[in-house]
């Protein structure tokens, strides 16, 4: 029977309370999961750390908590603090799941607050929440939504359906697996070939993840990004210059030489950004591979949706331009090819939002593509 590790990491200097609390909820969860996924061996490891981060910032809390996970050998990791969490809206929240990170920050100030006189009603409430985290990084993101909708007290009662629980279990069991370091073959190869080991190996879960992000709206949390990109989509469009460009890149490989760009502009904002420091180890960690495959794939996800939404804008605009001051700029005769056009503007989009994105706040794009929800 395979083992699945989940840390619990609190702060050595809470009080006694608190840590009575977190210990009830460590063997409801583990009794709860044991019943509920027998195929596996529940292991629960609760750390108090003296270094304990004494911040409401989660993204603090999960990048502290996704390096003690790897420190520890945990499959997942939960940060759990009485501090009132605070949202990048500047509200209070009580959790952020990180499906990068396989790491759940947890906060109970408000649960403290509601049931101040009741552990018994705390503790099933703070269980409830972890349970709603766990479905979360276990990739139902879409159930963990239902369920909070419903009513978060029903969990236990109503965790998931037979199909769901399929989901679940397949993508534990690759979970549950050995990880590559731990095999004779996976502690002799070199870095570049365990990168390649562990894509080949989770390719479809890695995938998964991915677009389980909502890669789509990425930019739409960058605000440097937006301005970078719309001021040279703009002036694009106004230089006769760039027309004159995009007519002589007419070639049968244009379309290889935007895939090379975007590509490129991925790789930039990837270490412009040092997310390549993510998830950081001394040693090759099948887990640390994971996130940074997963935090790339989103990033190159998102760079193309995000172009063929400049295509698309671009080609509606060039639509509504008159051709004939177009192919007067482009110094062409004939039909204006607005789609090639279009691709031509919508990469140097690319290549501006890439810029914009390493102007961009490190904490402001790191919680964009580290937070799966604020709950």
């Amino acid at each position: 029977m395979n083992n699945i590790t989940l840390g619990w990491i609190i702060d050595k200097n809470q009080d006694q309370t608190f840590k009575d609390y977190v210990k009830a909820c460590v063997e409801q969860i583990k009794t709860f999961l044991q019943k509920e996924f027998s195929q596996f061996n529940w292991e629960c490891s609760l750390i108090q750390r003296k270094d304990f981060p004494h911040e409401a910032d989660p993204l603090q809390l999960l990048e502290f908590g996704a390096n003690l996970k790897l420190e520890y050998n945990f499959d997942f990791c939960l940060v759990i603090t009485d501090l009132p969490l605070r949202s990048r809206l500047n509200q209070s929240i009580s959790c952020v799941p990180s499906v990068v990170l396989e790491t759940a920050v947890i906060s109970t100030s408000r649960i403290e607050e509601n049931f101040g006189q009741d552990p018994k009603k705390i503790v099933q409430t703070i269980t409830n929440l972890i349970l709603y985290n766990l479905i979360y990084l276990w990739g139902g993101d879409a159930l963990a939504s239902e369920k909070l909708k419903k009513d978060l007290n029903s969990i236990q009662n109503n965790f998931c359906s037979p199909l769901e629980k399929a989901q679940i279990l397949e993508y534990l069991q690759k979970i549950a697996d050995p990880r590559l370091e731990e095999t004779d073959q996976g502690s002799r190869l070199a870095s570049f070939l365990f990168y390649a080991k562990v894509i080949l190996k989770e390719f479809p879960l890695l995938l998964r993840d991915i677009f389980l992000f909502r890669s789509w709206l990425l930019f739409l949390g960058l605000g440097k990004v937006t301005v970078a990109t719309a001021i040279s989509i703009i002036f694009l469009f106004l230089s006769a210059e760039a027309w004159e460009m995009g007519a002589a890149l007419q070639t049968p490989w244009i379309n290889v030489v935007i895939l090379g760009v975007i590509g490129l502009a991925t790789v930039s904002l990837y270490f412009g950004q040092n997310l390549h420091r993510v998830a950081k180890f001394s040693k090759m960690k099948e887990q640390a591979v994971r996130s940074k495959v997963i935090l790339f794939g989103t990033l190159l996800a998102s760079m193309l949706i995000f172009w063929l939404g400049l295509l698309l804008i671009s080609w509606s605009i060039i639509s509504l331009l008159p051709a004939k001051v177009l192919l007067g700029w482009a110094g062409l005769k004939g039909k204006l090819p607005s789609f090639h056009f279009a691709k031509i503007m919508a990469t140097f989009g690319v290549l501006a939002s890439a810029l914009g994105g390493n102007l961009e706040d490190t904490k402001t794009i790191k919680a964009v593509l580290f937070y799966s929800e604020e709950v």
